[in-house]
C-alpha cells in the first residue's frame, strides 16, 4: 500500500508540476474532460487517492497530516459531482483568463503538497543507538 500511496503522489506532484509550466496545456485537458463523464472519472479518482492515503498513513513518517490529507481529498472527491460540470468549466476559464498565473499557484501548491505525501510515505529511517 505504501509503494502505491507514494506513487500516485509522485502522480500528484507531477500533475503539479505541469501545471506550473504548461499552465495552458493543463487547462486544455480540463475542458476536454469537462463532461459528466469525466467528472464521474475525476471524483473516482480523488475517492480512491483519499483513501489510499489514509490507509498508507499508519505507516508513514507523518500518520496525523496523512489522514488529514487522505480525508480532504476522499471529501473532494464525493461533493465533486455535487458542483456539476458547468461550475468545472468556469473554474477553467477563470484559470485561462489569467494568462495562467491561477494554474501556476495551483500547480505549485499541489507539487508541494505531492512532494509532502512522499516524503511522509517514505520508510522511516533508523537511527543507531548512542552509546
Amino acid at each position: 500500500m505504501q509503494m502505491f500511496a507514494t506513487v500516485l503522489s509522485a502522480l500528484f506532484a507531477g500533475l503539479g508540476a505541469m501545471a506550473v509550466f504548461w499552465p495552458e496545456q493543463v487547462v486544455d485537458i480540463g475542458r476536454s474532460i469537462s463532461t459528466p463523464a469525466g467528472l464521474l472519472t475525476g471524483a473516482v479518482l480523488r475517492i480512491l487517492f483519499g483513501a489510499i492515503i489514509v490507509a498508507a498513513a499508519p505507516l508513514s513518517r507523518a500518520p496525523k497530516l496523512l489522514r488529514v490529507f487522505g480525508a480532504l481529498i476522499l471529501l473532494a472527491g464525493l461533493s465533486s459531482p455535487l458542483f456539476g460540470v458547468e461550475l468545472m468549466r468556469t473554474l477553467l476559464a477563470v484559470s485561462a483568463d489569467d494568462g495562467g498565473a491561477w494554474m501556476r499557484i495551483t500547480g505549485t501548491l499541489a507539487f508541494a503538497l505531492g512532494a509532502l505525501f512522499v516524503w511522509a510515505l517514505s520508510p522511516r529511517e533508523h537511527m543507531p543507538r548512542r552509546e
